[in-house]
């Protein structure tokens, strides 16, 4: 399959406000996030700005957006069908959060992994599409896409212990910009089932971190990752006017005795979007 260049050019005026907004958010919410990684392109003029964009803070679930990609690169070449049916094993059995069907024994298919897998952000469909996709297979796609340094090495838990994975090759990685350069090629419609890929994460069940600071109408497709000590959200913006944009925002989040999980974040990142959204 050709892969379509789309190189969006840096703008500094794009940093400045990103750099305002997350200023704004520091001042409003103090304490909460240790380090932040941010990106922001303009599809109009494909300009683009960042905040430490490079920086490699674990990617959580906003992980399972390549192995997206990876699926529909495997149907367009018809290595595999949406239809093709998929026995849950014992062995990526793990917790999740929303509608939990996969257990072991279901019979799912691939498009059901994938869907649930991010509207639902399943860990367990996420697991069993390493070992239908295999691991590798995502990895070189995103490097022939342009994402240099990502890494698919393990599989995914929702708790401790962590899931045996003997087929582990590293940690999971994926930077902001890179998120920000694949959602790019999603929206261009640069790669294999970019319109699938989008009704997809425009179905996103979680809408507690960035969404909240967006304007009315605004229309958000996108994947939220979150840990005990991370949060993230990364989407295509179409905003009310018509103009869009790919967002992204990593945080590196000060742990509290309580959270299981980083939901403390939460308000710092509706106070960026919502900074970030008036200077758009």
């Amino acid at each position: 399959m050709k892969i379509v260049a789309v190189q969006p050019e840096h703008d500094p005026a794009i940093d400045a406000c990103i750099a305002r907004a997350l200023e704004k958010a520091a001042a409003e919410h103090p304490g909460i996030v240790r380090e932040s990684s941010s990106y922001i392109c303009d599809l109009q003029s494909m300009r683009y700005g960042e905040v430490r964009s490079e920086t490699n803070i674990y990617p959580a679930s906003v992980i399972k957006v390549p192995i997206m990609a990876e699926a529909f690169r495997q149907y367009a070449s018809s290595e595999l069908r949406p239809d093709d049916r998929v026995v849950v094993s014992e062995g990526n059995q793990t917790a999740t959060s929303g509608p939990a069907p996969f257990i072991p024994g279901y019979v799912a298919t691939v498009s059901e992994l994938v869907d649930l897998m991010i509207t639902h952000s399943d860990n367990v469909a996420t697991n069993q599409l390493f070992d239908v996709l295999r691991r590798q297979r995502v990895t070189e796609y995103m490097h022939a896409l342009g994402l240099n340094t990502f890494l698919l090495g393990r599989k995914l838990s929702g708790s401790e212990p962590l899931i045996e994975d003997p087929e582990k090759v590293g940690r999971n990685r994926l930077p902001a910009a890179e998120i920000g350069r694949l959602l790019t090629l999603i929206a261009c419609d640069c790669i294999a089932g970019a319109g699938a890929q989008r009704e997809i994460l425009r179905r996103c069940a979680h809408k507690d971190k960035l969404v909240p600071g967006l304007a009315p109408d605004d229309v958000f497709m996108h994947k939220t990752g979150e840990t005990s000590d991370v949060s993230h959200d990364a989407g295509i913006l179409v905003a009310a006017d018509g103009k869009r944009y790919v967002i992204v925002l990593y945080c590196d989040v000060e742990p509290t005795a309580d959270d299981a999980d980083a939901v403390h974040a939460n308000p710092f990142m509706v106070a960026w979007m919502r900074a970030a959204r008036a200077q758009l």
